[in-house]
């Protein structure tokens, strides 16, 4: 049995409640024994000492929308690109994303077999990176938002069918594709991309087969139909109304805030003209409308999309527009474990859970600011960066 014992000046254990100052962690064989002030949690006498005097620990931060093989910007000559290269980016990124402190990623769709086989290479060890839940491939209609990199499928039974086929090749989750999208030339960014029926079919095999449903959706009709079909979360949502969010709270759906992926659309010169045409001038809207769900209720979690390791970016955005510190804070980590299906394990610093624990400087509870400098990183028990290594 190996124990450790973690000092840190603060814990924010992201269970909602305040920081406790002058803290221990007490981790037992990868787990989480006992977390609270060290006056009253005496440290083993065999345990392993881990300082962080300096730093807040809290949990292992959750990027409830990732693509490891995709950077923005010109993504068609991306997929042009042999799928070991890919590979390749998805092995930088993977390191990347781990070093700011997420721990665990939902990643949204790769091409091929890229998403299951690099889920398969972290878990063994074989590179480093965040634990990884996959949704494969993409499922979008024929021609659709996505395509070049999805699995293409139509008809009520050919959606089924493609459902059963990224669950037999590893998905831990389904992804599909409400409207259309910002990325694929020629998409139409409001139109469904599936019928009402098609709808109810991709989400009623998938919840069948124990899989959660997370559809790209900026707006638009095919939204709501997806909403009103039991997804259990809605993607980006740039264009969203505050019709579609209370439908959404009525649901009891998600939404997956993906703000820094717009900033970056419209400002780096490398993104191609056509994605900068259609974000156009929506996002002061978006962010006006994200504002309004904290009093309507609506349930948020946080992904960087192709932002790579940028969640701070994503908490920072929410501060801004008016949720407090704290609450931005259990979106990338309590939030997110719940979105996933996974809050039995990881989210929360809690007794018998995953010892998932970053340190940062300075006091996020306070100035969200802060969780931009992760200066250590704890997955699972296992120390993966510190003292700038």
């Amino acid at each position: 049995m190996t124990t450790q014992a973690l000092l840190c000046d603060r814990l924010i254990d992201g269970t909602g409640g305040e920081a406790v100052t002058d803290a221990v962690v007490i981790v037992e064989d990868g787990r989480v024994r006992e977390a609270g002030a060290r006056s009253n949690i005496p440290t083993p006498a065999d345990a392993s000492v881990i300082d962080w005097s300096g730093l807040t620990a809290m949990p292992g931060l959750i990027d409830s929308h990732e693509h490891l093989g995709i950077d923005l910007g010109d993504e068609e000559g991306q997929l042009a690109q042999a799928p070991e290269y890919t590979m390749a980016r998805c092995i930088r990124t993977a390191r990347t994303v781990l070093r700011s402190g997420i721990t665990t990623i939902r990643d949204c769709g790769e091409r091929g077999m890229v998403g299951p086989l690099i889920k398969r290479a972290i878990d063994d060890g074989v590179v480093p990176g965040p634990r990884v839940l996959t949704a494969a491939r993409n499922i979008c209609r024929t021609g659709g938002h996505g395509w070049k990199m999805g699995l293409e499928a139509d008809g009520e039974d050919g959606l089924r069918a493609a459902v059963r086929e990224v669950c037999r090749d590893g998905a831990d989750f389904i992804k599909i594709m409400a409207s259309g999208g910002i990325s694929t030339a020629g998409s139409t960014v409001m139109a469904p991309e599936f019928t009402d029926a098609e709808f109810t079919a991709i989400i009623d095999e998938a919840h069948r087969r124990g899989r959660k449903v997370a559809a790209h959706g900026h707006g638009g009709p095919g939204v709501a139909a997806a909403v009103r079909a039991g997804v259990d979360s809605i993607e980006h949502g740039l264009f969203l109304t505050d019709d579609d969010v209370a439908l959404m709270v009525e649901q009891g759906t998600y939404l997956v805030v993906t703000v820094g992926s717009f900033v970056v659309i419209r400002e780096d010169p490398a993104v191609p003209q056509f994605q900068k045409d259609k974000v156009g001038n929506a996002l002061a809207d978006h962010l006006a409308l994200l504002g309004r769900t904290r009093q309507a209720g609506l349930k948020l979690a946080v992904g960087t999309d192709e932002n790579h390791g940028k969640l701070w970016f994503e908490m920072q955005t929410l501060c801004d527009v008016g949720y407090e510190p704290m609450e931005a804070i259990r979106t990338a980590t309590a939030r997110g474990a719940d979105l996933l299906g996974i809050s039995d394990q990881v989210g929360t610093i809690e007794p018998g859970k995953v010892a998932d624990v970053i340190g940062v400087e300075g006091d996020p509870s306070i100035e969200i600011a802060a969780m931009k400098d992760v200066r250590a990183v704890m997955k699972a028990g296992t120390l993966q960066f510190a003292d700038g290594a």
